[in-house]
């Protein structure tokens, strides 16, 4: 890795207090606390055309203790080095959906998001499956790409330490974790659904990840928590309903409901987070959980676009997030010469778990950045990493308002 862009390390800080649970919450300051690092440049290194990171960064440790990234289009590449400090791209892909337009086969366009290993063998894997109904046949009724577009969420399974990802089916059931209770949704102009899986962590024998719903019919927009205690089981997921792990979502290719407001979860914290989170990090010591996400959001009478943090104990109550740093985010009309930023996720080199689902006090931020050309997002995305220090038990005065550059 080289040194790529200088930032104002000393002036970035956040203050994150968790959720008020009855008693003082401890808060944790992250603060940018040296220059950008390129972790991957698409111009030099890229294996083709489409090999970008169009996803947040996922890293877990295999077997023999060597260290693999994800953060890839939907032909999905990945990472690979000695640990996460020194990492090269690999040509080959680990996994790639086959395009099928019979949607219920959830196996059209995927891309790998959520991470867990617990033995560097066997790794799962969720998905961000999208199912194009312009390319199904009589299916669509708009033909448009956005207005035809439903988000799922999949399940996948390496037996050979990410080497090769496929579909898990766990009881033969599919690969389903997540769909809309519905008939193909032809009542819309923009995409709906649930996209964009984060990482999974382990907490108390229990698989957490988060998931983000548009709004439609009965779903809420927002971000969802799921839950399994089995990961080789898709259909085992259970999502936070306003009180309890009780939403089994059902698959509308093979069943239908009357009841479809009984299959929909319930977004978590909408007054404050209403982004996709782009990864949740249990802080150790702690316990913690830090999320970290893109938005533009106004404090005290000033507003700002950025990466912004948040804590909870629970993944349901959320704290009020604070900036990390500014950047123009990937869907406001920016043209600066740096692009947008997106995709962000929180990893530590030194975490203690095989999927890097912990961090200590010192981590580092990865997201994308968009090299725009004529105002214009393209194929030039970089995979760009920031220091951060971490504490927690303080309370901080305030936050900093530093640019990435």
């Amino acid at each position: 890795m080289r040194n790529c862009f200088a930032i104002a390390a000393a002036a970035l800080v956040l203050a994150v207090a968790g959720p008020a649970l009855g008693q003082e919450t401890p808060s944790a300051t992250l603060g940018v606390s040296g220059p950008e690092e390129m972790v991957f440049d698409w111009a030099k290194q890229a294996c083709v055309k489409s090999h970008v990171p169009d996803a947040p960064a996922r890293a877990f440790r295999d077997s023999e203790g060597k260290v693999h990234l994800i953060a890839s289009h939907n032909d999905n590449r990945r990472f690979s080095g000695p640990d996460l400090n020194h990492l090269q791209p690999e040509c080959a892909v680990i996994y790639q959906a086959k395009k099928s337009n019979v949607l219920g086969q959830y196996d059209d366009m995927g891309w790998i998001s959520g991470v867990w290993t617990g033995d560097g063998k066997t790794v799962y894997a969720l998905a961000h499956m999208e199912l194009r109904g312009n390319r199904a046949p009589g299916l669509c009724s708009n033909k448009s790409y956005s207005s035809c577009l439903l988000n799922t969420v999949t399940a996948l399974v390496s037996r050979d330490g990410g080497k090769n990802f496929a579909p898990e089916t766990g009881s033969g059931a599919g690969p389903m974790v997540a769909n809309l209770p519905y008939p193909f949704p032809n009542d819309r102009k923009a995409r709906v659904g649930y996209a964009n899986p984060t990482n999974i962590i382990q907490r108390d024998g229990w698989y957490y990840a988060m998931v983000f719903a548009d709004g439609y019919r009965d779903q809420k927009r927002g971000n969802c928590v799921l839950r399994t205690r089995d990961l080789g089981d898709p259909s085992s997921w259970r999502a936070w309903d306003g009180k309890e792990f009780s939403v089994q979502f059902i698959d509308p290719f093979r069943q239908q409901t009357a009841n479809a407001k009984d299959h929909v979860c319930a977004p978590v914290s909408t007054n404050k987070i209403g982004r996709m989170i782009g990864s949740i990090s249990e802080h150790r010591g702690s316990g913690e959980v830090i999320a970290v996400f893109g938005d533009r959001r106004t404090e005290d009478g000033k507003t700002a676009s950025g990466i912004y943090a948040s804590t909870s104990r629970d993944l349901v109550n959320w704290s009020e997030p604070r900036l990390i740093f500014e950047a123009p985010l990937l869907w406001e009309k920016s043209c600066g010469a740096d692009g947008r930023v997106f995709y962000p996720a929180l990893l530590d080199p030194n975490a203690n778990a095989p999927s890097f689902q912990d961090t200590g006090d010192n981590a580092f931020i990865y997201f994308t950045r968009y090299r725009l050309t004529g105002c214009k997002v393209t194929w030039d995305r970089d995979l760009v990493r920031v220091p951060v220090t971490i504490s927690m038990g303080g309370t901080a005065k305030g936050q900093g308002g530093g640019t990435a550059q």
